[in-house]
């Protein structure tokens, strides 16, 4: 007569088989979890991040809060007419198609403490440079209440020819504002709102909040599950071998 599989399985040595099974899968179920921990990540701007705050709570003269790249900021300036410049090779997200132009950049002040900071702003974008042209020459000193992406300095280049700049490097305007220095911001605005120009307003891919699946090391983790089960697989046939050769 056949034994039960549990009277075989009950032997001390299935027994500690049976545990050294457990012992296995426990270790492929931790790298299991340690795939999974890698295969969501949450990418983008959460709904309370994009809401606008005081520039003070993003960054200051000297200063740059973590995080604070790509978040919309508040801010009452002054803008200097006098220091304008054009950016070339600026991508502009219009719809699906990402346009190819220039951007139009300012000086402006603003107060801290009873001081005033510069602070670089990015008014207009425009594929015709010559439209930007009419647009610098028609700015004036007025003061602004302002909302803008707060966005990081760019590496310097030399200006062109006709002395467009080649980026938006704050090192490098904080010069060409003055001979004199001048405490300013390490960043620069994007301005959305609050400054209303005859051009269009520089728009820029900001990501709501979304989760990110990592396909691959969501396929590994499903290996290190099979190879949990598969340890339990092999303990049961290992004793179903054995009450074959019991039979037999």
């Amino acid at each position: 007569m056949k034994p039960s599989f549990f009277s075989v399985a009950r032997k001390p040595k299935w027994v500690g088989g049976l545990a050294i099974a457990a012992l296995v899968a426990i270790t492929f179920s931790l790298l299991m979890q340690w795939q999974l921990a890698r295969t969501f990540s949450i990418v983008g701007v959460s709904q309370e991040e994009l809401a606008a705050v005081p520039i003070a709570e993003l960054a200051g003269p000297g200063r740059i809060e973590p995080g604070s790249f790509d978040r919309l900021a508040q801010v009452e300036v002054a803008l200097d007419p006098t220091k304008t410049f054009l950016v070339k090779d600026r991508i502009q997200v219009q719809g699906d198609s990402l346009v190819p132009g220039y951007w139009l950049i300012a000086n402006s002040f603003t107060d801290v403490s009873g001081e005033e900071i510069s602070l670089t702003l990015a008014v207009a974008f425009s594929e015709d440079i010559e439209a930007l042209e009419q647009i610098r020459s028609e700015l004036v000193a007025t003061d602004f209440q302002i909302t803008g992406y707060v966005e990081p300095s760019e590496a310097p280049e030399m200006l062109d020819e006709s002395g467009i700049l080649g980026t938006v490097s704050l090192a490098q305007l904080v010069n060409l504002y003055g001979a004199e220095p001048i405490a300013s911001f390490p960043i620069y605005l994007i301005v959305t709102e609050g400054l209303d120009l005859d051009a269009e307003k520089i728009a820029i891919d900001i990501r709501s909040e979304a989760i990110e699946v990592n396909w691959l090391t969501a396929f590994y983790a499903l290996e290190w599950a099979f190879f949990a089960l598969v340890s339990f697989y092999l303990w049961w046939r290992l004793v179903q071998d054995e009450r074959n050769r019991l039979v037999a």
